[in-house]
């Protein structure tokens, strides 16, 4: 029997009303009705036996990701949802532990860190710090002349459930709650034995704890590495160590994963070649910059989290400015108005600070521009 710990219910809710249930779809509607009346259905939950607990049918769909790529995104049943997010909150910590400690600079995805308010990550252990130490290795660490950048192909969907199941027990003693976050995806994903759904935030917790053994092997084979999600950048001293990493890492992955790497997104680069595509492309060096201007922002407001709303009317002039002086609304027609592929990374930078912002200036330019324009790889 497994009942859910009221602490991490009401985390859950509160994390699904600040963060959304996912990255993709529009936020529903259902969860400030189940917010109304908390108490009544908090209490209806909390004397359920999970593990005789019947998933709700959720909704997938695919989601563009490249040109002619798409990633399978899925939304949960809220109620599932608030149940799956209580689980893994109630074990979450034990999985943090099992997994690389953040101060060895090493795996930057998704770093367990929550608060009361529903956040369940540390903001400031992100893809900017992944980016942040891959430049500081090149710049201080002269004895690699190389790196390898890989990474997996279709990691989430492909994740065995007896592979996270093994994880999991190797993370934590808690065999009722393993027991019942593979029964919840087993709900979900009907006769299929993989896949944990694409999208929710608690998911990436069991992401992680699944290939940290990879993370694991690496350091024991002495190769120097950094991580973040499916993506590895692997530095060497010559090109020839570079595609032995690279191999055993494909090895470890199919062997104790059944795990591949994406063959369009793995290469190897000497250092200098590297620095000139991913360092110093002008679009790059614009995201780059709106990054640094928009922290500056929120370090001025006195805001850790950099997803947090901002009500641009209760700015200081001074604030607006500041704000203003992003051109947000510029660079975005810019983007679009161009006959080659628009730069996926900056339109997304745009649109999610744009809603932060609560500004809906940009809806017409969506809408007029949706059917029209291919996507940067």
């Amino acid at each position: 029997m497994l009942r859910l710990n009221e602490h991490s219910l009401d985390w859950a809710l509160q994390h699904a009303l600040k963060y959304g249930d996912t990255d993709v779809f529009p936020f529903p509607f259902e969860y400030y009705a189940i917010a109304h009346d908390w108490d009544n259905i908090k209490s209806f939950l909390l004397k359920q036996d999970i593990h005789t607990w019947v998933v709700r049918p959720n909704r997938v769909l695919l989601s563009p990701k490249s040109k002619y790529g798409f990633r399978v995104v899925t939304q949960i049943d809220p109620l599932d949802f608030l149940v799956y997010s209580s689980i893994i909150k109630d074990i979450a910590s034990d999985i943090e532990s099992r997994r690389i400690h953040p101060s060895k600079n090493i795996v930057f995805s998704y770093r367990y860190q929550p608060n009361d308010q529903g956040q369940l990550f540390n903001p400031s252990i992100n893809y900017g710090t992944f980016e942040s130490q891959c430049n500081n290795i090149i710049s201080t660490e002269k004895q690699y002349q190389y790196i390898a950048i890989t990474d997996i192909t279709d990691f989430y969907p492909k994740i065995y459930l007896h592979r996270l199941e093994n994880a999991l027990n190797s993370a934590t003693s808690q065999t009722d709650h393993i027991k019942g976050i593979i029964r919840l995806i087993s709900g979900w994903n009907g006769t299929e034995t993989f896949g944990i759904p694409v999208g929710s935030a608690p998911t990436r917790l069991l992401a992680e704890i699944t290939i940290s053994d990879i993370d694991e092997a690496l350091l024991a084979n002495n190769i120097r590495f950094i991580r973040f999600n499916d993506d590895y950048r692997i530095f060497a001293h010559s090109h020839t160590e570079a595609y032995k990493h690279i191999a055993l890492l494909a090895e470890m992955l199919f062997k104790n994963h059944g795990l591949t790497l994406q063959p369009k997104k793995t290469d190897i680069l000497s250092i200098d070649d590297f620095k000139k595509i991913y360092l110093t492309s002008p679009d790059e060096r614009e995201l780059y910059s709106l990054n640094n201007r928009f922290e500056d922002l929120l370090n001025e407001l006195g805001i850790s989290d950099r997803y947090q709303t901002i009500d641009y009317d209760d700015l200081e002039p001074e604030q607006q400015e500041l704000v203003d002086s992003l051109n947000l609304v510029e660079l975005f027609q810019e983007g679009i108005s161009t006959d080659e592929e628009i730069d996926i990374p900056l339109i997304k930078f745009i649109l999610r600070r744009m809603a932060q912002l609560r500004d809906p200036s940009l809806l017409d330019d969506i809408f007029d521009k949706i059917n029209t324009y291919p996507l940067k790889k």
